[in-house]
């Protein structure tokens, strides 16, 4: 099912243009807050992040001078959303970044990503639509919702941060 009609059921009152700002601004937190739209970008020797069309840089993970990672503090600092100071600038030397980036005011977050934080976004929309000053208002419900919500931008920056090791456990020592 479509995340518009999804959360359309569950605030059936609430008209489809509301809807639709409702899942933008999921989006946009879910980007911002939890790092939940990861890519690489080319970095160049002033320090500029170039983002790919159609997203705003939000912050750099990561940032690469050829294949070495680079220590933040140490060999750069960010100054923006999308520049860094990079110290020590070699003549040959080629940057590359790993950014965590936002989709435009026209833009969306892709088809793939939208699949794997569906549950994060429909909580997002359905509480910001229940705490509207609406007729279909419900502030206990709503709190149900940022909940999950937030449970799901913590796992997404964890998994931005930890990388992709859902999962993982630690196996106690036997009781001799």
């Amino acid at each position: 099912m479509d995340l518009l009609q999804t959360v359309v059921q569950d605030v059936p009152e609430s008209p489809l243009m509301t809807v639709r700002d409702a899942i933008k601004w999921a989006e946009f937190r879910l980007c911002q807050d939890g790092n939940g739209w990861i890519v690489d970008a080319p970095v160049t020797q002033e320090g500029v992040v170039i983002a790919p069309e159609g997203t705003h840089c939000v912050r750099v993970l990561t940032l690469f001078r050829d294949v070495r990672v680079m220590t933040p503090g140490v060999d750069y600092e960010q100054l923006s959303p999308e520049s860094v100071s990079i110290h020590r600038v070699g003549d040959g030397d080629t940057f590359t970044a790993r950014v965590a980036v936002k989709p435009t005011s026209d833009g969306s977050l892709p088809d793939d990503l939208r699949r794997q934080h569906f549950e994060t976004l429909r909580h997002g929309a359905t509480h910001r639509l229940l705490l509207l000053p609406q007729p279909w208002r419900s502030v206990e419900q709503a709190a149900y919702h940022e909940t999950y919500f937030k449970a799901g931008i913590n796992d997404a920056y964890r998994l931005s941060v930890y990388g992709q090791q859902q999962g993982a456990r630690v196996q106690p020592r036997r009781f001799i």
